[in-house]
């Protein structure tokens, strides 16, 4: 292994993990029971909101629960349980001894981008399950569907960036408890703004296509930050 590629590795890395996942559905089984159990509390919560109307600035009744917001409380919902199931991607490798064999086989870039992958995918499929039920719950309105996508696909990359780089500091440090929400809540902090002024411009309509785009670039550029100045810092991470 070690005479191949970094992109080989960690395509490798990948292919390892989700054989791993689909014997022990650890992350699987975080972030479903989190997310369904979130989806069901949401639910409950927001009942004596339905039907109830606010004025805005001019004077106008608009609703309380709109769809900005049920967009808003959807990916806050997505970062806590990337957060809860996503956690335990170096630890598991710590746990189970694999840990030394990949430092020993592999290059550290591919260990970074082998786990980015996975929990990228993992991610992905576990939005494509939940927004769908969140949806049907809330009566959350996609909006502009172009829109909506380029938020989902963008975020949920994004948030994979940074669930994957605090998951490895917080591995090395011996935690996945209190440390992964301390290291990561800037950085998550930074990305749910992001997404929260791109959610709101899908319920916005506009001719201005720049309008559209403004919002998805600061979150495609704020992943590319992430991923660029982790897979260079990776090997002090992953080496000390």
């Amino acid at each position: 292994m070690s005479g191949q590629s970094w992109l080989q590795q960690s395509i490798a890395l990948f292919r390892k993990d989700v054989l791993a996942e689909t014997r022990t559905r650890v992350a699987f089984g975080s972030m479903g029971v989190f997310s369904f159990a979130s989806l069901l509390l949401i639910s409950l919560a927001m009942v004596g909101l339905k039907g109830v109307l606010l004025q805005n600035s001019a004077g106008q009744a608009v609703p309380a629960w709109n769809n900005s917001g049920k967009m808003s409380l959807l990916w806050v919902l997505l970062c806590f349980a990337a957060f809860a199931g996503l956690s335990h991607s170096f630890v598991y490798e710590e746990e189970t001894g694999t840990a030394s064999t990949l430092k020993l086989h592999m290059m550290p870039q591919a260990v970074y981008a082998g786990k980015l992958m996975f929990n990228t995918a993992i991610l992905l499929i576990v939005s494509l399950v939940i927004t769908p039920l969140y949806m049907v719950m809330t009566g959350m309105d996609a909006g502009t569907i172009p829109m909506f996508l380029a938020v989902m696909l963008s975020g949920t990359g994004c948030l994979a960036a940074v669930a994957t780089v605090v998951a490895a500091l917080a591995a090395r440090a011996r935690s996945t408890g209190a440390l992964f929400g301390a290291v990561g809540l800037p950085m998550l902090t930074v990305l749910l703004v992001l997404i929260m002024d791109a959610a709101r411009q899908c319920y916005i309509r506009s001719e201005a296509t720049v309008q559209y785009l403004r919002p998805i670039t600061g979150i495609v550029c704020f992943g590319v930050l992430i991923v660029t100045l982790s897979a260079m810092l990776f090997h002090f991470i992953w080496e000390d």
